[in-house]
Formats: structure tokens, sequence, C-alpha cells
């Protein structure tokens, strides 16, 4: 496996992990199972100190209580953003969570991801620190996820998630549209070619704005879950109508439209290359860049 592979199979599982709920004893799957304890205690420790692992987790705390974050992951999504310029750095880009960083700002609760977090969760468990570990892998789990976190900090407030909902995400609040809309092939890489399907956060975004992904039914068999490997081939004979390719950084795939299999594409021939952002449309990565994801979706179709 060569390093570019190796590098986009690493940051699409990343993306598929962190937008992949328990907690010390509770398990939290479905809408309706917000049975925790009011009053901003979790199992009788008042929780005013919060460390997030995930910049989703930073941005969801921030718009319910900043003043209790003591600590957060780092990340491009949080440069030149004045609130947490004071706050220190438990992790940079790839590097695991810095467990001796945490413990010394003494938090009444920290919050991860399930599966990615599991080990340095557990660690924290067994010294009495309170966590909470989330999946995201739809749009249903990142309500409950913002339900959660909520109802846990702003006793039993549901209104405030819904405030975030309706205002953070606004553009991703959809009414039934009945308008048809043409197909699109999401590329989250190229060499390898590989597709969202509808069991990835990308799929369920495009469903969740009514967009045809042409590749939201076909089975995933690569080496994660949600996404496939397509063939050029495959890629010629569907011909899409619409084309999204995932930049992981600027002025990435500038030759794509000249490059074959893809110069013979009815979309590079009509102008319909759209190219995305990595956060937002395959990795979460917080609120504003989901929303951002979604206003882009909804301007181009």
């Amino acid at each position: 496996m060569n390093l570019n592979y190796y590098n986009i199979i690493l940051s699409i599982l990343i993306g598929t992990v962190l937008t992949s709920c328990s907690n010390n004893g509770i398990e939290f799957k479905g809408k309706n199972q917000n049975r925790l304890e009011s009053n901003n205690y979790i199992n009788n420790i008042k929780i005013n100190k919060i460390v997030t692992l995930t910049s989703l987790s930073t941005d969801i705390v921030a718009n319910i209580s900043p003043d209790k974050l003591v600590a957060i992951p780092g990340s491009s999504l949080f440069k030149d953003v004045a609130m947490f310029d004071s706050l220190p750095r438990i992790s940079q880009g790839r590097t695991p969570p810095d467990l001796e960083k945490i413990v010394s700002v003494k938090p009444d609760l920290v919050i991860g991801t399930k599966g990615f977090h599991d080990k340095i969760l557990g660690k924290l468990k067994d010294i009495n620190i309170q966590t909470i570990s989330y999946e995201l892998s739809d749009w249903n789990s990142l309500e409950n996820t913002i339900n959660l976190i909520s109802t846990k900090l702003v006793i039993n407030d549901l209104e405030k998630s819904n405030k975030i909902i309706n205002t953070n995400l606004k553009e991703c609040v959809v009414a039934n549209e009945q308008n048809k809309k043409p197909n699109v092939v999401v590329l989250a890489s190229i060499k390898p070619i590989l597709s969202p399907n509808s069991k990835s956060w990308a799929g369920n975004l495009l469903q969740r704005l009514g967009i045809n992904s042409l590749t939201k039914d076909l089975d995933a068999k690569s080496e994660f879950r949600g996404y496939v490997n397509l063939s050029p081939e495959w890629l010629v004979k569907e011909d899409p109508d619409n084309l999204i390719i995932i930049q992981t950084r600027t002025g990435q795939y500038v030759d794509f439209e000249k490059s074959k299999p893809f110069s013979n594409l009815k979309a590079v021939k009509s102008d319909k290359v759209y190219r995305f952002k990595y956060y937002g449309l395959i990795n979460a990565g917080s609120l504003d860049s989901i929303n951002s994801a979604c206003l882009k979706l909804r301007k181009i179709f």
C-alpha cells in the first residue's frame, strides 16, 4: 500500500469513526432516551469542567455552556476562533489525546467518540472521571448527540438543543421538497476511486437534502463501512450529471478535468464538477462546517 493510498484510507477511516453513544453505564441509542440526570450532575458529580476529544463535541459544548470547557483537541477548524485561544490542546492532528494533559485540568466530564476513543475513555473511567462517548453515523445520531450533551449540561432543557439545530444548522433543516433533483457521484478520493453510500454520514446528508446519489445503494466492499470502491468502467457507464470531489487540501486535484476517465464524463463536459471541503460532508467536523456543506449543496442542487 503506497503512502498516498494509506493517507486517503486513514483520513476517511477517521472521518467514518468520528462521524460514526454510550456513557458511564447508560447507553444512548434513541431519540426519546433522554432519561438522564438533571441539575448539571452526573452520578452525583457536578459538571463544571469539561474536556472534549473531538471538534464536533467542542463546538456543541461551546454553544451550550462555553464556560465549562477547560481543554479541547487541536483542530484546523479552531484556527482564529478567539474563544478557544486560551484553552490547552490535549491532542494535535492525528495524535491520540494526551492522558496526562487531560488529568492535569481535573475535568468532571470528558466527551469522545465510541470506538476511536474507547481506550483513553476506559482509562479515565478507571480513575473515576466521568465520560460520554457518542457515535455519529447519520442526521438522527447528530440530533441525539446534541440532545445528550445538552441534557447533561443544562438541566434537561431540550429547547437549547433545538435552538442549536434550528440556528447553527439552519441550512440543513429541510422542508418536503417535491422537485426531482439531478443525480450525483461524490468522489471521496480518486486513487482509489472511493464514494460514500447511504450508510455513511455523507450519503445520509445527501439523502436528507433529496439529492440522488448514484452510489447510495451499492454494497460497501472497501476497508471501512459506508464507502464503496468504484471502477473507472462503472463511472463511465453511469456517467453522472454531477460530480463532487473532496479536497483535503487547497489546490488538490487541479488537473482533475483533464485526466482520464474523468475527462470523458458528462459532468466534466458540462462544467458540473464541484469541489467540497473534507469537513462537513465527509467528516462532520463542526456545526459550522456541516451547515456550510448543506448551504453549498442547496445552492448547487
